[in-house]
């Protein structure tokens, strides 16, 4: 204190002597930060200010007081924010709403701001800037609170429409829900896809205005992969959704719905055999094969005019013996290969009745034709 005192002496008496040097003096003078201990120190005075974990300066600011109305702050009511800084700073805030914008450091590195709202400003959402400075560096931040000075209720925004799926994916045959919210928009709702062979109409939910109901079902003729499902609310496109289909590309018909048949059933390396399949339950675009070692692997088929595939088959050098023969359609049989070919059944035409004595093993029978 001894330093202070007789530093603030020589000012004194030297401005007293000759008024112009004491001011030169007094500007040029940097106080030691012993003379300003007792004194808040200006934010040239600070340090290097402390930062985030990113190492920069920030300012957050948030507003934590809350309207008397829900539609917004009226016109002579007070907005409260609160500001978090990197550090002790120059705090300052401008808005188109408010008047007498003030702060007060509450914390280390947290301010307490107030604004009063203007009159005459209307209704919608006002806008707060926040700048803080920390001598050579600083930052801004930003905070958004509503106002009503007219009265009126604010304008609500407008009402999105959206469209949903029940699932995003299924085969042949499958049932999809369907829902479409309009919104604000007008007109029926309805979706367009080829996945359900077109246009599906919805309808709407009685109890609930603005929502719609439907349930298309997967086309018979999709194949495996992915289509658009676009929905409509009269000629606006609401939503686009991607829909994954499994397809009758490849159908395998249930036990007893298909059949497959080889004819002969028997033959010997070389031999050409007929195969057909029966199979009224699949798609008739669908590829049909039947697969068997006895012929060296898969053998396509061909679909004929009365419904069924055909195809010929040729009899692999393989060894003796019964081979599996299977269809792609799950219907299965069997196939002998033999060392001579075809084994040809016995047709009952060509049994021949034995002429002479037959032994049976059992004795004669003797018949008395005495008396006729």
């Amino acid at each position: 204190m001894r330093k202070a005192f007789t530093v603030s002496a020589i000012a004194v008496a030297a401005s007293l002597a000759i008024a112009a040097p004491a001011t030169a003096f007094a500007a040029d003078a940097s106080p030691s930060p012993s003379v300003s201990a007792t004194a808040s120190p200006s934010p040239s005075a600070s340090a290097t200010p402390s930062k985030d974990s990113e190492g920069l300066a920030k300012a957050d600011v948030a507003v934590v007081s809350t309207p008397k109305d829900p539609t917004g702050y009226k016109a002579g009511e007070q907005v409260k924010v609160q500001v978090e800084t990197s550090g002790d700073a120059k705090v300052t805030g401008s808005s188109d709403a408010l008047n007498g914008i003030s702060f007060k450091k509450i914390g280390t590195g947290t301010y307490e701001g107030t604004g009063t709202v203007k009159s005459g400003y209307g209704i919608g959402t006002a806008h707060l800037t926040v700048t803080v400075n920390y001598g050579d560096t600083g930052a801004q931040g930003s905070a958004t609170f509503l106002v009503n000075t007219d009265g009126g209720k604010p304008t609500p925004e407008p009402s999105k429409a959206s469209m949903s799926l029940s699932t995003d994916g299924g085969k042949v045959g499958d049932k999809v829900g369907i829902t479409i919210k309009s919104g604000d928009l007008k007109g029926d709702a309805y979706v367009q896809s080829d996945a359900f062979g077109g246009k599906v109409n919805l309808v709407q939910d009685k109890s609930a205005k603005g929502t719609w109901h439907g349930t298309a079902t997967v086309a018979s003729n999709v194949k495996d992969g992915y289509y658009s499902v676009k929905g409509y609310v009269g000629s606006t496109l609401v939503d686009t959704a991607k829909f994954g289909t499994q397809g009758n590309d490849n159908p395998t018909p249930k036990p007893g719905q298909s059949s497959v048949a080889v004819n002969p059933g028997s033959g010997k390396a070389g031999d050409k055999v007929a195969l057909t399949v029966n199979a009224p339950s699949i798609n008739p675009k669908s590829n049909v094969t039947v697969d068997s070692t006895a012929f060296g692997g898969k053998v396509s088929l061909t679909l004929g005019k009365d419904g069924k595939w055909h195809g010929t088959a040729t009899v692999a050098d393989v060894k003796l013996g019964r081979y599996d023969v299977n269809s792609s359609t799950g219907a299965k049989t069997g196939f002998t290969v033999t060392k001579n070919g075809a084994v040809k059944p016995v047709n009952p035409s060509d049994h021949k009745t034995p002429h002479g004595s037959v032994n049976t093993g059992m004795a004669p029978a003797w018949v008395d034709v005495r008396n006729g």
